[in-house]
C-alpha cells in the first residue's frame, strides 16, 4: 500500500475555517445530532429496533433513550 497520495489531500492551516468559538460548538453539536439520526435511520432500514425517544446531555456526557 502506498500512502505518498494522502499528504496531496491535505490543505494547508491557513485555508481552515476558523469561525468563532460558538461556531465551532455549534457546528460540534449538529454533527453529533445528525450521526445519532444517522444512526436510528440505519437501524431502521436494516429493520433493527430503533429508539423512539433519545435525550442526549453533551455536557454532563449523558445519554438516554427509550
Amino acid at each position: 500500500m502506498d500512502d505518498s497520495y494522502y499528504p496531496t489531500t491535505l490543505f494547508e492551516s491557513a485555508q481552515a475555517y476558523s469561525g468563532s468559538c460558538t461556531a465551532k460548538a455549534t457546528i460540534y453539536a449538529a454533527s453529533v445530532g445528525a450521526g445519532l439520526m444517522l444512526s436510528q435511520f440505519t437501524r431502521w432500514l436494516r429493520g433493527l429496533p430503533v429508539d423512539r425517544d433519545v435525550l442526549v446531555n453533551l455536557l454532563a456526557s449523558e445519554m438516554s433513550a427509550t
